[in-house]
Order: structure tokens, then sequence, then C-alpha cells
């Protein structure tokens, strides 16, 4: 298990600057926040957590800010560093989330009750896994909209309020997509593999760097077919679908973070 070195630097190029991102200001999305500057290298932060900046024409920039699912709603705020600081505040929305009970049998009920070993083994994976969901690169990879990495249909939405066994559990922070053992990953854009593990809860796993705090997921797989540091173009195979880890049945469980947070990633698909 291996994880690139991460790197908190200005954007270099833009990333999304030839696509149109709507304002998706609510938990889960993505909000667009567009300020004037004429520094040359603005850096922005949200909770202290860089964001992706990029600037459109002349002195105008926008910061792009990906809004955790348990955000409270109401106004929040960015702050742009230049050689001076500015406040600008922006408003969480409400967006409506479905609710879908799952159960778990037989040998799947560890991961309901994980014994010492495997608690253990969770606290050391969970900082691997925070590690990469923090990675921060100079390098502008994607400048497209994504594509789905298999053309199936969703069998779990994103931001879905999870009841498993009877319980309540933590709002699912991807999109699941059908699928057979065996059939094909690709990626959904342009990047480098940052991370490649077999995990307790997201078994067999790829991370990808897609260019300044945008990262993809892509869990619960039967064969990774890429390799650590590996340079990807979107479309390209990663590997197969499974049933590894915390899953109930083969599937694909996709994943794409922004500054650190799941937002969904449908939000980045051309035709969303």
């Amino acid at each position: 298990m291996k994880i690139i070195s991460i790197l908190f630097v200005v954007l270099s190029g833009p990333l999304f600057a030839n696509i149109a991102i709507p304002n998706n200001s609510f938990p889960g999305g993505i909000a667009v926040i567009d300020f004037l500057t004429s520094h040359s290298k603005p850096q922005a932060f949200y909770n202290n957590v860089p964001l992706f900046v990029q600037k459109i024409r002349n002195n105008q920039w926008q910061a792009f800010v990906g809004i955790p699912l348990l955000t409270e709603l109401g106004e929040k705020e960015i702050t742009v560093k230049t050689d001076s600081e500015q406040n600008i505040k922006f408003n969480v929305k409400y967006h409506p989330y479905e609710q879908e009970s799952i159960n778990f049998v037989g040998d799947n009920n560890k991961y309901l009750n994980p014994n010492l070993s495997h608690q253990e083994r969770i606290i050391k994976e969970r900082k691997l896994l925070a590690s990469a969901r923090k990675y921060f690169s100079s390098r502008a990879l994607s400048n497209s909209f994504f594509i789905k990495p298999i053309n199936n249909n969703i069998s779990s939405k994103f931001g879905n309020r999870r009841v498993i066994n009877g319980k309540d559990s933590l709002p699912h922070t991807g999109i699941d997509l059908r699928g057979n053992i065996g059939e094909s990953i690709k990626s959904a854009a342009d990047g480098r593999v940052i991370l490649i593990g077999d995990y307790f809860f997201n078994g067999k796993c790829v991370f990808i760097d897609h260019g300044q705090g945008l990262i993809s997921a892509y869990m619960h797989m039967q064969k990774v077919l890429v390799d650590y540091g590996q340079e990807i173009k979107q479309g390209e195979l990663l590997g197969t679908i499974g049933m590894t880890g915390k899953a109930t049945g083969p599937h694909l469980h996709w994943s794409v973070y922004l500054n650190r947070t799941a937002i969904n990633p449908a939000l980045l698909l051309e035709n969303n």
C-alpha cells in the first residue's frame, strides 16, 4: 500500500475552465465562488483546507468548494489570500436525499461489529485513506467532463441516508454502479494513480489524482490492473468489478473528493 507524497501548492493551470460547472451549493455539492483580484497567484481556503482556484479572464477568478454531506445549512465563507485577506460568504442550501435500507448477514456482520484485530487494521488503513483524500497536486491533469467508469445503472445513489440492519448509518459518500464480476472499470478522467490497496471496508481499490485536490476512487474491485504512480487517460482500464470489502454483491463504488470532501460524482458528468 503506497501513496505519493502530498504537495500543498498553488495551481499551474485550469482544471474546469473548458467546462461549465454549475453552482450546486448544497451538502454533497460544489459551490462555485467568483472573485476579483489582480494578484497572479491567489489562494483560497475553506475551513483552512486549500481550494481549487482558477483564472477565468483578466482579474476574474473562481474558487470551487466541495461541501461535506453533514454540513449545517446557512451562511459559510471562504478566505482568499493575496497580499491581504478577504472573506467571501456563500450560502449552503437544502437538498433532498433518499433513504435506503441494507441488510448484512453471515460473514458480512464483521463489518458492523469488527473484532479487535479488525479494529486495529481499520485504524491503520484510515490514516492511509485520509492521506489520499487530502492529496493536493500542482498539476492540472483533468480539463473535461468526467465519464462514468462503467455504463451501468446506479444501484445506490450518492447521499442516500442509510439504515443498516435497522440502525441509522452514515450517508452514502459515492455512487454504486451495478455490474458483474470481471466487468471492466474505466478511469473517469485523466490523472495519476496515487493509492492502490486492499482495505477492510473498501476492498481492493484505486485512487486517482485529477489535479488541484480533485480525487476519484474506485472500490470493491476484483482485480487492479494499474500501477502506483501510473499516468492514466480518461477511459483507460483500471481493473474489474468485484465484491471485496464491505459489499453485499458485485458492484463498483465510485467516489469523488474535492478539498478532502466527498461530492456527488454525477455533478462532474456532462449529462448529470
